[in-house]
């Protein structure tokens, strides 16, 4: 498969997430502003923020109005603080200040502004965000995705995990500790890493570009350990890479049956983001 190819179904994914948009905000672009900070600060791409404005350039204007994602789900009430939200949705008060990131001042706020409160996941609250701060490129959620490639050719499947861009050797880190199940090269993800996180669920790092140590079945991973370098092995035989921009994909599985079932990493990997 040509990475040309890959790069135009990127695209088409990216349209259809934001057709898909309920609601829209405006923000008026300020001083200092670029469009990956903008981008940034409401969980897009640089691409994608183009691509919703119609803009053909990276070039902004103080007082240039542009349309973003509408995240805010709490109208903040006379007497808010923070503090006190965050409080009551128990959570903590850097996930919910890392989520605003638009707010200039977390403790300067005023009722009917609107913000978003993050809600933990249902479980591993603790775990790390396996990319360090500012070595990958704002992701989306991208599981569920129909991809084309399998071995024999052309099939369409679902995308099992998300995809997380990052230049090839960024170094990836464990979400969180556990027993290694599954280690070296696999047609699909290349060389990955399935690390048993509980007794019911696996994580799995794939498209590695190289592992940081030699690792066996049955060993013991620790959260924060490196465990490898981002790449694009995979979709063929050993060896195989370039087929896409490197990148690592991070899956998640129920592991209580003998056929395991995927489960949507996005709302962890985010909730991961905001508590680093």
């Amino acid at each position: 498969m040509k990475k040309i190819a890959l790069a135009l179904a990127a695209l088409l994914v990216t349209a259809s997430a934001f057709a898909s948009v309920a609601s829209a905000a405006v923000y008026t672009v300020k001083a200092g502003d670029t469009l990956w900070g903008i981008a940034t600060a409401n969980r897009m791409t640089v691409s994608e923020l183009m691509t919703l404005n119609g803009l053909s350039t990276t070039s902004l204007m103080i007082g240039q109005r542009l349309t973003v994602p509408d995240q805010g789900n709490y109208v903040v009430k006379a007497g808010d603080t923070m503090y006190g939200i965050a409080t009551r949705a128990g959570i903590p008060l850097k996930a919910l200040i890392n989520a605003n990131p638009q707010l200039a001042n977390p403790n300067a706020i005023w009722p009917g502004l609107r913000i978003t409160v993050p809600t933990a996941p249902s479980k591993f609250k603790t775990g790390l965000f396996p990319l360090a701060k500012g070595t990958y490129t704002p992701f989306t959620n991208n599981y569920a995705d129909a991809r084309t490639w399998t071995p024999d050719g052309g099939a369409v499947r679902t995308h099992e995990g998300v995809d997380i861009f990052a230049p090839e050797g960024t170094p990836v880190y464990a979400a969180a500790d556990g027993t290694i199940l599954n280690v070296g090269w696999n047609t699909y993800g290349g060389y990955r890493l399935t690390v048993k996180a509980d007794s019911a669920t696996a994580f799995y790092y794939a498209h590695l570009s190289k592992y940081s140590q030699t690792f066996v079945k049955g060993g013991a991973i620790k959260q924060g350990q490196l465990i490898g370098y981002v790449g694009s092995t995979g979709y063929g035989p050993e060896g195989t890479k370039g087929l896409f921009l490197p990148h690592l994909h991070f899956g998640i599985y129920d592991i209580t049956t003998s056929t395991w079932t995927t489960q949507s990493p996005y709302e962890y990997l985010v909730w991961w983001e905001l508590n680093r």
